[in-house]
């Protein structure tokens, strides 16, 4: 863990206005809907409302951003410190989850939507651990999707203005190297595959040690699968019309999707011993020449450019069928904020959460984290590292991880172990299909 802190220089205050939020519900994974306008989160005063002392923010390791404006805050208000308390992503769930239960948490800490695992929004306000935010002035511009990912019985907890595509990021002059091309079909990316291996170089690299990046290929090929049939679905879950554990489209998908990630797995797509590389091993092998690409979440696209500068990157999407026109972009919650209930100094790290839902901040967290807003318009511009992704997000042919709908972290963490079991020989697709529906019974 590392602790940085940073102080201030200029005053500025927030004033917050109350606008109650109804529980959202998803229009459809395909139809997301955005921020709109501009959202005043700012008043002239010179730190109105309590806005001093320290906070105390906790995240993944990785957050350029959050550094910067950070400075920007402090700037505005003299005499406020921001400390950083920063750990990798194999531990920040664990860590923060134990602090919040013991009391000692971070008065501002980064969540995710849903309720897909111990640090998400919906799991933390069902413990009581998080701020009621509903008051704020930004609650009711953040649109239907956002607000349904941060919410929980009508309140909203936490702050989030962006998606990230999930798919392989790869080396493009290496791709043209070694004379193959973007798979748009499941065939080709198993020739793809073979291809590659064969002149010495990893695939898609993977890096299953980092526990939720054995989920990740599965549900690429199982959200394209379901989304296809019926792009509905999430809307459907979502409104109870259907259940997962009902649900035979989303049953058959999973269950191809795993057959197809033991396809992958036996055309040499992954690296041996995938289960022994963390995230940051599998950007390095790639860095380094060793891999083709990485399958991650488009944030870690500034990690293989720190890596290394000189490569030029794309990205692309797995496809699970023999028709191109089939594929969807699996995209994730963009980074989340939330305030802890137990904050001793909750007027600053609202004020803070306030300030990062300015329009200039959520437009540079975005690009810095390598986001898209829910919903595409005329001015919505992609990164050049994700514009072999473009197409299918200005199509709105996108679907967010399942894990954002489903009713507790248990069934992702069932996910987790039964897909390392998976990879490693050790369960049959049956098995783990039946894992998780059995976690999933119900719901």
């Amino acid at each position: 863990m590392t602790d940085t802190s940073r102080t201030s220089s200029r005053p500025k205050a927030r004033a917050a206005r109350r606008l109650a939020v109804g529980a959202a519900l998803l229009a459809a994974a395909t139809a997301l809907t955005g921020c709109t306008g501009a959202i005043d989160t700012t008043s002239s005063g010179s730190n109105s409302g309590g806005i001093s002392g320290v906070i105390r923010v906790s995240s993944q390791t990785g957050q350029p951003y959050l550094k910067e404006a950070a400075d920007q805050f402090q700037k505005l208000h003299p005499g406020v410190t921001v400390q950083f308390v920063q750990s990798p992503s194999n531990t920040y769930q664990t860590t923060v989850r134990a602090q919040l239960a013991a009391g000692h948490g971070p008065d501002v800490m980064f969540v995710w939507g849903g309720s897909g695992n111990s640090m998400a929004t919906k799991t933390l306000a069902q413990a009581g651990l998080l701020e009621d935010l509903t008051p704020q002035p930004w609650a009711s511009a953040m649109g239907d999707t956002a607000t349904s990912l941060v919410s929980d019985q009508g309140k909203v907890y936490a702050f989030t203005s962006y998606q990230n595509p999930t798919g392989v990021v790869y080396d493009k002059d290496q791709l043209a190297k070694l004379g193959v091309s973007v798979p748009t079909k499941f065939s080709e990316l198993l020739n793809f595959c073979r291809t590659v291996s064969s002149k010495g170089i990893i695939p898609i690299a993977i890096g299953n040690q980092t526990g939720y990046l054995n989920t990740e290929i599965p549900i690429e090929l199982a959200n394209t699968l379901v989304y296809s049939q019926d792009p509905q679905f999430a809307q459907k879950v979502t409104t109870g019309a259907i259940t997962w554990s009902g649900s035979e489209l989303w049953r058959s998908a999973l269950t191809k999707a795993h057959e197809e990630y033991l396809q992958m797995r036996d055309a040499n797509c992954f690296q041996p011993n995938s289960t022994g590389y963390s995230d940051t091993q599998a950007t390095q092998l790639v860095t380094s020449g060793k891999a083709l690409g990485v399958d991650v979440i488009s944030p870690a696209i500034d990690d293989l450019k720190q890596g290394n500068p000189n490569l030029r990157y794309d990205m692309f999407e797995i496809p699970a069928t023999e028709n191109p026109a089939d594929t969807y972009l699996t995209t994730n919650t963009g980074a989340a904020y939330a305030v802890a209930k137990s904050s001793t100094n909750k007027a600053t790290a609202v004020a803070f959460i306030n300030f990062l839902a300015q329009p200039d901040q959520m437009d540079a967290a975005s690009k810095a984290n390598y986001g898209v807003p829910y919903k595409p318009d005329a001015n919505t511009t992609v990164q050049p590292e994700m514009q072999g992704v473009a197409s299918l997000y200005q199509a709105n042919k996108t679907a967010l991880w399942p894990t954002n709908y489903w009713p507790n972290y248990e069934v992702k963490q069932t996910m987790i172990a039964a897909d390392q079991d998976l990879i490693l020989g050790k369960k049959t697709v049956q098995e783990v299909v039946d894992a998780i529906q059995n976690v999933l019974h119900g719901a």
